[in-house]
């Protein structure tokens, strides 16, 4: 059987017998929407990227209102709902 498995990262060919690898599936409920094939390494620099600018931005923001949220009075934290 011919190796058809192209790595997502690297685009280099995945040798079954010789190499690890992981295979991902995207199901939408029952229906397989897409599949991809990665080198195990390719993957695993692929999940632990560095952050992008945005994200790094976003964490940033993300800390300050956790500290700004533990400063407010905790009857202020208190949720209600009119109906």
């Amino acid at each position: 059987m011919k190796n058809n498995k192209i790595c997502r990262r690297c685009a280099g060919r995945i040798n079954e017998k010789k190499e690890r690898y992981t295979h991902v599936e995207d199901w939408n409920k029952d229906s397989l929407v897409g599949e991809s094939w990665w080198h195990l390494d390719c993957f695993k620099k692929s999940m632990n990227r560095d952050l992008t600018a945005l994200e790094k931005t976003a964490a940033i923001m993300l800390k300050k209102a956790n500290t700004l949220y533990s400063n407010i009075p905790e009857e202020f934290k208190e949720e209600t709902i009119k109906i």
